[in-house]
């Protein structure tokens, strides 16, 4: 990364040089000074109308500040002067996906396979599209390919094996979750996922094992505990699953969930004073509270009658 202090110096020496002009800007947007950046590569787009480059970097740069929309016009306009570029292809269709305008990012990236058949990336992001669109089949082919040209791209595993567990072939779908582990033991939605196969095939001590690891691996998924308590509540581990909460509670002392939650397990055990307290916390923490507030309003009264 070019030295921004020297690039400023010989900037003052030749204020009118485009090249050091254009240097100068992509070492502001390296260090995140992006406003800064995009004004100096706008100043370099009046010059120099017609270059892709620069359009192609001012579209980059809007997408990091998120005005999404112009982004796209400027990648577009790019496209327009330099219709085989790859790169100005492969970033317009990732603006497009994370738009969810998924045929217009596939057509780019069809193209670009055209153009590059061993860009692993390209193969990647079309089997992201057809996982959304459901398409499995195609979602799968496409992600192979993309891992013959990668082996080691962890997310098209993972993707790899949401898509063969959606089409039924379970025993891959976990051959290749267990390798996504192996290579990350830290990815927690590979454990996740393996809970909610076990969960499907009614192992529940294998769903329990893979849900403590992915909580785990990240405490304050909400999703994983909500289901790790359920399974506990379901096999009436109460008094376990009270002392997982407490400690989930102290991890993320803001969630109303989990104050409902362990209200519930001291209901089982019989603890109405820590029933009573802990429905009440729930309730003084609404904006985090995903159940019926009015349900948990009238589960309060009807406590503190007893």
């Amino acid at each position: 990364m070019a030295d921004i202090k020297e690039l400023q110096d010989k900037l003052k020496k030749n204020p009118n040089d485009l090249q050091l002009i254009e240097s100068y800007a992509i070492a502001l947007s390296d260090i995140g000074e992006n406003e800064e950046a995009l004004k100096n590569f706008v100043y370099l787009n009046k010059q120099c109308p017609q270059n892709p480059k620069i359009l192609y970097n001012i579209g980059i740069i809007l997408e990091k500040l998120k005005y999404i929309d112009k982004s796209i016009a400027a990648y577009r306009k790019a496209l327009s002067f330099s219709p085989e570029d790859t790169d100005i292809m492969f970033n317009l269709a990732n603006v497009y996906i994370s738009k969810n305008q998924l045929d217009e990012a596939e057509l780019l990236l069809l193209k670009v396979i055209e153009i590059d058949s061993d860009d692993s990336n390209a193969f990647f992001h079309l089997g992201e599209i057809y996982s959304k669109k459901k398409n499995h089949e195609k979602a799968i082919d496409f992600l192979t390919k993309s891992l013959e040209l990668n082996e080691n791209d962890i997310v098209a595993k993972f993707y790899l094996a949401y898509e063969l567990n959606a089409i039924g072939e379970i025993d891959s779908a976990i051959e290749i979750y267990q390798d996504v582990i192996t290579q990350n033991p830290d990815y927690s939605w590979a454990y996740y996922n393996l809970a909610a196969i076990y969960i499907a095939r009614k192992d529940e001590n294998n769903a329990l094992r893979y849900l403590e690891l992915t909580i785990r691996v990240n405490p304050t998924d909400m999703q994983a505990i909500r289901l790790y308590i359920k399974l506990l509540f379901k096999n009436k581990k109460y008094s376990q699953a009270e002392k997982c909460l407490r400690q989930y509670i102290h991890d993320l002392p803001n969630e109303a969930d989990l104050c409902f939650l362990i209200a519930q397990a001291y209901k089982q055990l019989k603890n109405r004073i820590n029933y009573v307290k802990y429905l009440k916390l729930a309730k003084k923490m609404k904006n985090t509270f995903s159940g019926n507030f009015e349900k948990l309003e009238a589960e309060i009264r009807e406590a503190e009658k007893k």
